[in-house]
């Protein structure tokens, strides 16, 4: 447990702060443009995500299965999983570059074929990235996976600010005259847009070039038996991730689209739901620094003798630490707000909402072990399409009426179904005795505490009021004090000297 706090702590430092670098690119969006156009840069990478899903087809889990249990040397599974990413991202690549005007139509932008070409090369450099980042994952290297990911994520803050802001300043200064002839081949007016997604190009392609290292110690050479077998096991996961991508992604799409009024006005919907999105974005982080610990970790873990008990006791920690930054984020939320501009601020009654969401999403994550180890990937997969049907429905038919309060609780519906089946299944086929009456106390009792202040406050959810935030510190220690009585036993008396105890 000591080894995967440490491991979960240094890719949650890390990838925190990286991730908290890149969220301050909201309150420079959401200012600089418009919520039509910050809802056009939404749903462009909205589409990243989704397709992202279809150029690693679940490989990286393949590639921690298949290491874990030694088939074939990892240096080959290593190569293997890279060339056929190679080739069927190329291919893919290849297509959408070729056929972008079609694309471009398709996303109702058919002025702008470009977007699409910078999109293509996102997905190249990432996908090709991913299996040196799993190798290291693996290995258990997570200061350099976190280093490279924080210098990928400055280097896109970097770009954005010299494409908007020191670029457009040095076209009008006089003193960036002598280097004008230089930087008018980078110059495109009004290209702000297209400058968001140049950024990320050239962000992915030198984080693929600080990974030569790992490149260059595989095997770069398609194993066709091994290929197919790590296909045979993975390709599950890829309508997994692409019913989970339904789940994350899909409700901007869906707004866009079944949202009444002028494109303009759809779009500014999108923008205020996406921007209010970003605010459950410490749940989402602290969820994501788990999964990049715990997935190689209880593929390493998972023969040792202990292993079960193990596993119970981590969910039941998990459940009490995500509920804690729940209440943290909903009691303190006319601090975080101030991160978007006051037009998006309309929105944020979405954000409790989404809290629960990415809670119980993590616990689905955390969950979906017993289908990786199992080599039961299709069921994940059931799981998954059944929530992606989840929230297809309640998107379609809600959005009209609901607007985006039906999108935030079609997630919570989703990940809450999720969570629920993957424990009856898993109970089935991989059972793991977890406290069910702990865990259930850790996540209700945040969201009691959360109801009774809203009931007892008069003020709204994102105005400043000192008691009103005061009520929310006295609440929070509450809730502190009632995991450290109930946990003494199995932690805290661990460690505390024998006169103390």
């Amino acid at each position: 447990m000591r080894k995967l706090a440490s491991q979960t702590a240094l890719y949650g430092v890390s990838y925190f702060a990286g991730r908290l670098l890149n969220f301050f690119l909201t309150p420079v969006y959401t200012r600089l443009f418009a919520p039509e156009e910050f809802g056009v840069i939404s749903l462009l990478y909205a589409y990243i995500t989704f397709f992202n899903i279809l150029y690693t087809y679940g490989i990286e889990t393949g590639y921690f299965f298949f290491t874990s249990r030694q088939r074939g040397g990892k240096d080959l599974i290593a190569g293997t999983a890279f060339s056929g990413h190679l080739g069927s991202s190329l291919l893919f690549s290849g297509l959408l570059i070729a056929f972008a005007p079609f694309f471009a139509s398709i996303i109702g932008y058919p002025l702008h074929s470009d977007y699409i070409v910078y999109a293509g090369l996102i997905l190249l450099f990432d996908t090709l990235s991913s299996i040196p980042f799993a190798e290291i994952r693996r290995s258990e290297r997570a200061l350099r996976f976190s280093s490279l990911k924080l210098v990928g994520i400055i280097l896109n803050i970097f770009f954005n600010f010299f494409f908007l802001f020191f670029l457009p300043h040095a076209m009008i200064s006089e003193a960036w005259e002598w280097l004008r002839p230089v930087l008018s081949y980078l110059y495109i007016p009004n290209a702000g847009v297209a400058y968001v997604l140049i950024s990320n190009v050239l962000s992915s392609f030198i984080t693929l070039v600080l990974l030569h290292k790992e490149i260059a110690s595989m095997k770069i050479k398609l194993n066709l038996y091994l290929w197919k077998n790590m296909l045979r096991y993975s390709w599950p996961l890829l309508i997994l991730g692409f019913a989970g991508m339904i789940n994350e992604t899909l409700d901007r799409i869906l707004l866009s689209a079944r949202l009444p009024g002028s494109t303009f006005q759809r779009m500014e919907q999108v923008g205020i739901y996406s921007a209010c999105y970003k605010l459950s974005i410490f749940m989402t982080l602290a969820v994501s620094s788990f999964r990049y610990a715990a997935e190689p970790f209880f593929f390493n873990q998972s023969r040792e003798k202990d292993s079960k008990i193990l596993f119970a006791e981590i969910l039941k920690y998990f459940c009490f630490a995500t509920g804690l930054i729940f209440l943290v984020i909903v009691f303190y939320l006319p601090i975080f707000l101030r991160i978007i501009g006051k037009d998006y601020r309309q929105g944020l009654a979405v954000v409790p909402i989404l809290l629960l969401a990415n809670l119980f999403l993590g616990v689905f994550y955390y969950l979906s072990q017993w289908y990786k180890q199992t080599n039961r990937t299709g069921l994940g997969a059931v799981i998954a399409i059944i929530g992606a049907c989840i929230t297809l429905l309640i998107n379609f038919i809600f959005i009209p009426s609901y607007g985006y309060m039906a999108s935030a609780w079609a997630t919570l519906v989703c990940y809450l179904f999720m969570a629920v089946a993957s424990y009856i299944l898993g109970q089935k086929y991989y059972p793991v005795n977890y406290d069910i009456g702990r865990i259930g106390l850790y996540i209700c009792g945040a969201i009691i505490l959360y109801m009774v202040s809203r009931l007892i406050s008069n003020h709204d959810a994102g105005e400043f009021h000192a008691g009103q935030m005061l009520m929310g510190t006295l609440f929070i220690i509450i809730y502190v004090v009632m995991f450290v009585y109930l946990e003494r036993p199995n932690i805290i008396m661990k460690y505390l000297p024998e006169s103390l105890k």
